[in-house]
């Protein structure tokens, strides 16, 4: 069984409380969206539940956990040095390495790195491209496939689809929708739609505030409207956000 369960977690990140007393049970397989507006504690959440975070009071349950060799992270930001002199292919192969040294876990390093970075859409002709000399968007790809490489049952993913063309999103929310069935994914995400059909249940995070539920019950004017106030509007009975990120 795979699940993640907050029991009332609140974290601060230096002088401010950016998660108070919040409740949520996570169990997997499945997709589950952490949204809302910036500077609400997102990435707070995902670097809490890696541990990476202390809670100021209430608790975390990783179940496998971190030290187990269950959860596998995509990071929001990841500063490279432009002298850096590491390809697109070592950036995945050498993470798989090195992940699988430390938990003890033999891997087939080779045909794993293919595997993944061909799943995510990383061309060939870029495997041996330096990494400092991809755009953007395939960037984040190869973050992608650094992070589903070690093939952990937990995926922690912060802004996965941020920076990725617009025919790129599809295609990774559709990757995501799939491996969800197997697998359980936290992600947080600026465009709730593009995995909506995918997703088990929504994580709406405001200011020391949130919702948790059905996306049914959250994507709603009068529930989004309060966490993102003119930012959310209603066309035709549907229901969009404008999150500038």
């Amino acid at each position: 069984m795979t699940r993640i369960y907050y029991n009332r977690l609140t974290v601060k990140r230096g002088c401010r409380e950016v998660i108070t007393d919040l409740t949520a049970e996570m169990p997997g397989p499945g997709l589950y969206q952490v949204v809302g507006p910036n500077s609400v504690g997102k990435t707070t959440l995902i670097l809490a539940t890696l541990g990476a975070l202390k809670p100021q009071s209430g608790s975390i349950h990783v179940e496998p956990s971190v030290d187990e060799g269950g959860v596998s992270y995509m990071p929001q930001d990841f500063n490279i040095p432009m002298e850096a002199p590491l390809s697109t292919y070592e950036f995945v192969r050498n993470y798989l390495d090195l992940w699988s040294r430390n938990h003890g876990i033999k891997v087939d390093l080779n045909t794993r790195t293919r595997e993944v970075l061909e799943m995510v859409g990383v061309p060939r002709s870029l495997w041996s491209e330096r990494l400092t000399r991809l755009s953007g968007g395939m960037v984040r790809r190869a973050l992608l496939a650094r992070a589903l490489a070690p093939n952990t049952p937990i995926l922690l993913l912060d802004e996965p689809l941020t920076g990725v063309d617009p025919e790129g999103k599809v295609d990774i929310a559709e990757l995501l929708g799939e491996l969800s069935k197997r697998k359980l994914i936290v992600m947080t995400n600026h465009d709730p739609l593009l995995v909506l059909d995918y997703t088990k249940k929504m994580l709406l995070l405001g200011y020391n505030h949130y919702v948790y539920g059905e996306p049914s019950e959250l994507m709603k004017y009068e529930v989004l409207s309060k966490f993102y106030k003119k930012c959310a509007f209603e066309i035709e009975r549907h229901v969009h956000v404008v999150d500038w990120h």
